[in-house]
């Protein structure tokens, strides 16, 4: 039987270049997505928050540690040592996000309780609130078992481009993906590796393209959902002054509307990754 923990990645100090928010926009937006799961997800399932930046985390700790069943764990090159913080000194900021979020998974596999005692986990990027994250996950219970090792949702079809429409075409999604404990491991643990968001074609979702390509075949990966996932956030080159009036929030009610026909779509035509 799966049993599932939900990881989620965070930089609330980003050294990167990239993003318009600052440190205290950027705490309480990841605030905001635990204060969300509070409500929603509640003690269901197990949390782990992982960070690699020297933000302190103790009120963070103290406001969700009878809210949720959460584990955080911190990564950074300079921090004062304890259990829940490690000093790492790998994290390479010409490297980009991707490299050192990914990094951070590998690091957080091999440290944390909560996925040390799961089968699975569910990889969520932590500043956004997965909206419908019930509704995805009664989908990953009700098509995974043990024997399924990945689940994402990829894009890979020539159809926009067949129609000279410009919208990106082959991309898998970062933000989101299940994996089993032991697969990740064994397959993916260094994955990190191949990513440099400087650099053409080696995003993290050229990284799960190239991924699902090699795997497509393989019954034991599922590489579309049924469900269109919804989250809500502000992308991060949306200044933070738009921020704060509210414009482009992923759960607008046009993005709403998108995403049922995507979901109609989806189960229509579940072997067209568009």
């Amino acid at each position: 039987m799966m049993k599932l923990s939900i990881l989620l990645t965070a930089t609330i100090k980003p050294s990167v270049v990239g993003g318009n928010f600052t440190v205290q926009e950027r705490y309480e937006m990841y605030r905001s997505t635990l204060t969300f799961y509070s409500k929603v997800v509640g003690k269901r399932y197990n949390f782990v928050f992982v960070e690699n930046s020297n933000v302190d985390l103790t009120s963070l700790k103290k406001e969700f540690e009878d809210k949720l069943n959460i584990e955080f764990l911190q990564f950074t090159s300079n921090a004062v040592l304890s259990d829940s913080i490690f000093s790492v000194d790998k994290f390479d900021n010409t490297k980009g996000k991707g490299y050192n979020e990914y990094l951070m998974i590998k690091k957080a596999i091999l440290q944390s309780k909560y996925l040390n005692e799961a089968s699975h986990f569910l990889k969520i990027t932590g500043r956004y609130a997965m909206v419908n994250i019930l509704t995805m996950i009664r989908e990953i219970e009700y098509r995974c078992n043990q024997n399924i090792v990945f689940m994402g949702d990829i894009k890979d079809t020539c159809i926009w481009e067949l129609l000279h429409i410009q919208r990106m075409s082959h991309w898998g999604d970062s933000r989101f993906f299940v994996a089993q404990i032991a697969f990740y491991k064994n397959k993916m643990l260094d994955c990190y590796q191949e990513m440099n968001d400087y650099e053409s074609d080696k995003w993290a979702e050229h990284y799960l393209l190239n991924f699902s390509r090699q795997y497509r075949g393989d019954s034991r990966c599922i590489f579309r959902f049924r469900h269109q996932v919804q989250f809500n956030g502000v992308s991060g080159t949306v200044t933070s002054e738009r921020l704060c009036q509210g414009i482009r929030t992923q759960a607008s009610f046009s993005n709403r509307m998108k995403n049922e026909i995507r979901h109609i779509l989806r189960v229509l035509f579940p072997n067209i990754w568009f």
